[in-house]
């Protein structure tokens, strides 16, 4: 599945993915290739007790790193262990797009690392300039638009 679009809410969707998965027994991981530990604190600490495995690879923000490149290919090792799961699991590859966009991964590495995944596992690519490859990889493509959002209005959302 790839969440793609401008609107927010991409990765919350995912999270809840990621909980439906363990609720089915699924081994689950998430993945995140811009976002620090920081930036998600309450939705890792609830990640453990239900079984989600959730590296923390940053404390902060991924382009704040003093080499992004080098943290996103820690970030995609960890991605291939999980996808080598040899049973119905499901990784979600938050903000994967980004690192394609800001040229920290290669596109072509990254589909055929996606590519030769086990069979059991189900995948959710999430951000925003997603590249046409990840459209033509994805079974689902779902779009986020902008349309109002209390965030825009100066209202912090918690």
């Amino acid at each position: 599945m790839l969440f793609t679009g401008e609107g927010w809410g991409k990765s919350a969707a995912a999270i809840g993915y990621a909980v439906r998965a363990r609720g089915r027994g699924w081994p689950t991981t998430v993945v995140q290739f811009l976002k620090g530990g920081s930036w998600n604190a309450a939705e890792i600490s609830q990640a453990g007790p239900l079984g989600i495995h959730w590296p923390v690879l940053s404390p902060e923000l991924t382009w704040g790193s003093r080499d992004p490149t080098a943290l996103a290919q820690v970030a995609l090792g960890h991605a291939r262990e999980a996808l080598a799961e040899p049973e119905p699991s499901l990784v979600v590859l938050d903000e994967l797009t980004h690192a394609i966009h800001s040229g920290w991964l290669e596109v072509t590495e990254v589909v055929e690392t996606i590519q030769h995944r086990h069979p059991g596992v189900s995948v959710i690519i999430t951000g925003r300039h997603s590249v046409a490859e990840f459209c033509e990889l994805a079974d689902t493509v779902t779009r986020f638009d902008m349309v109002e959002h209390d965030g825009k209005k100066g209202i912090l959302s918690t």
